[in-house]
């Protein structure tokens, strides 16, 4: 019984004596299998370093991957998603940047120039302007043949000498070109860059559609010019919209409100008067038919009435003599009687008004052309 309590007491010791080893160790920083503070009998034996173990291999592997993939993560959410590949653009060869072998492909010509205004080269851009033959069948309109052929209707009506739109009829022939533009007589002092610049298209624009070798021209000659527009007027006229002035004389009072010549009060005046002497010719402003002649001493004396197309009437007031009678069609400009001072006037004097859809305008608004 003594021995075994001693034997147990030895172990006790030596359990001991293990731990104050182990605690001195942590103390100095050692953990390694081979320390001698812990193992003593490995003190004299020369130290070397042990090969890892399998398991510590596993960790070892395992805690580089997690950081390696920590470490790509970070940067690709720093960085951003990695872009797609870029097509081949071509570079030089032993470009020293990209920056120098994209500029080696820039230009005098082209290095000003932006993608949404060009400028055009001075090269062919046209052909000669061609025409083709068009019948005309029932239900065609002006407006839809221009559609159809990617053309502007004053370009049909400029190629075709078209004066009034609601003249022509089923089974005309009608030239259509294949390009916009209108024709042009050349007149004394023209020349191509002076046509050119009038109509705001470059030099050899023309010469390209006229097939022309030099710049050389001559008065009466008809050249196309491919992007010429008709102009108002003759589009108006055309079209049966224009209203021309009815006679020639001095604007004396314009349309809205004045003060009356006679009363002083103030008061709307739906006209315009034109002054001028007694018996000066009066005109029809547009063509149309004669809805009312009469006369009215209290007013408008002397007046005739003429009813135009687009629901457009047309008063000429004041008249010293009458020329045309009621129901009586009348072409645009046509005289239809001569300047006076009868009924309501302070002197002679043509009062016109214009109404559409019996509602009086300015006729000033836009409406008359000289």
């Amino acid at each position: 019984m003594d021995m075994e309590v001693l034997h147990q007491k030895q172990q006790v010791r030596k359990r001991r004596s293990f731990f104050s080893r182990l605690r001195a160790s942590w103390a100095l920083g050692h953990e390694r299998e081979d320390d001698p503070v812990l193992f003593p009998e490995m003190k004299q034996q020369p130290r070397r370093r042990s090969a890892p173990s399998k398991r510590r291999k596993i960790l070892i592997l395992s805690l580089s991957s997690i950081i390696l993939a920590g470490g790509c993560v970070g940067l690709a959410s720093f960085v951003g998603p990695r872009p797609r590949a870029l097509p081949d653009l071509g570079l030089t060869p032993g470009a020293s940047t990209v920056h120098k072998s994209l500029f080696s492909y820039v230009n005098s010509d082209t290095a000003n120039q932006g993608s949404g205004s060009p400028i055009l080269p001075d090269g062919v851009l046209f052909t000669a302007v061609s025409s083709r033959e068009y019948t005309l069948e029932r239900g065609d309109t002006l407006s839809e043949i221009a559609h159809e052929n990617g053309l502007d209707v004053g370009t049909l009506i400029a190629f075709n000498n078209i004066t009034d739109v609601r003249k022509i009829y089923a089974g005309s022939e009608l030239k259509i070109p294949n390009v916009d533009g209108i024709p042009y007589t050349v007149r004394s002092g023209d020349s191509i860059a002076s046509i050119a610049e009038k109509f705001s298209v470059p030099v050899n624009y023309i010469l390209d559609a006229n097939d022309l070798q030099s710049e050389v021209i001559t008065a009466g000659q008809i050249l196309f010019v491919p992007g010429g527009q008709i102009s108002e007027y003759d589009y108006k006229k055309a079209m049966g919209t224009l209203f021309t002035y009815p006679t020639r004389g001095r604007l004396t009072s314009p349309f809205g409100y004045r003060s009356d010549p006679f009363t002083g009060v103030r008061s709307m005046h739906y006209g315009i008067d034109l002054a001028g002497p007694v018996g000066t010719p009066v005109s029809a402003t547009m063509e149309g038919t004669v809805v009312l002649v009469g006369d009215r001493p209290r007013g408008f004396g002397k007046y005739v009435v003429i009813r135009h197309s687009h629901g457009f009437q047309s008063l000429y007031g004041h008249l010293s003599r009458i020329l045309v009678r009621k129901g009586q069609h009348i072409s645009q400009g046509q005289q239809i009687g001569e300047m006076g001072s009868t009924g309501r006037s302070t002197g002679p004097h043509l009062h016109f008004a214009l109404y559409r859809n019996n509602v009086p305008v300015n006729p000033l608004g836009g409406y008359l052309y000289k």
